[in-house]
């Protein structure tokens, strides 16, 4: 990847579909975005399906987030991190929850609910076993769902992040 590169692709331009979705929900483009930009047919529903999970989902954005950073840790997406550590605190994380996300399970600053989807992150992440018990204890079959669809799908966007060796967006390097 050379220097003025965002992956190990060459930049396309972003489709105007992309732009529109994500003006009309108040977002930049960032590299991700534009390192998908060569397949604008795939790149809409991906874009359709990040924004229900971050804007029409009933699980609190707070436990969305510890989905998707535990997540990026284990897949050891940098790129994930760099997004959305700054969500998770912005959620309403505190900066100790933050830092412990990786050694949660030792941490006790986290409540059942918070365990359940860091545990449940590492099944969908790493084949941990799934703690049934918990996740009914906390969550609804509808907020099962959206946790079971938040995790795989940035299990994917860290793959794909991974394949295309998407540069950390320059604002947040």
């Amino acid at each position: 990847m050379d220097s003025g590169s965002i992956s190990r692709i060459p930049v396309a331009p972003l489709p105007s579909s992309a732009s529109r979705r994500l003006a009309a929900v108040g977002r930049d483009p960032i590299n991700l975005h534009r390192a998908l930009a060569h397949a604008p047919a795939l790149l809409a529903p991906l874009l359709d399906l990040i924004h229900a999970l971050r804007f029409d989902a009933q699980v609190s954005r707070s436990l969305r987030e510890l989905m998707i950073c535990r997540i990026a840790q284990l897949e050891g997406s940098e790129y994930e991190l760099a997004h959305h550590l700054p969500m998770a605190a912005s959620s309403g994380l505190d900066s100790e929850q933050v830092r412990s996300i990786v050694g949660w399970r030792e941490a006790s600053c986290f409540s059942a609910p918070q365990r359940a989807v860091l545990g449940y992150a590492e099944h969908i992440g790493a084949g941990a076993p799934r703690d049934d018990e918990a996740l009914d204890a906390c969550f609804s079959p509808v907020e099962q769902t959206e946790l079971t669809v938040t995790g795989a799908t940035y299990l994917a966007i860290a793959r794909m992040l991974r394949a295309l060796d998407v540069r950390i967006d320059d604002l947040l390097a």
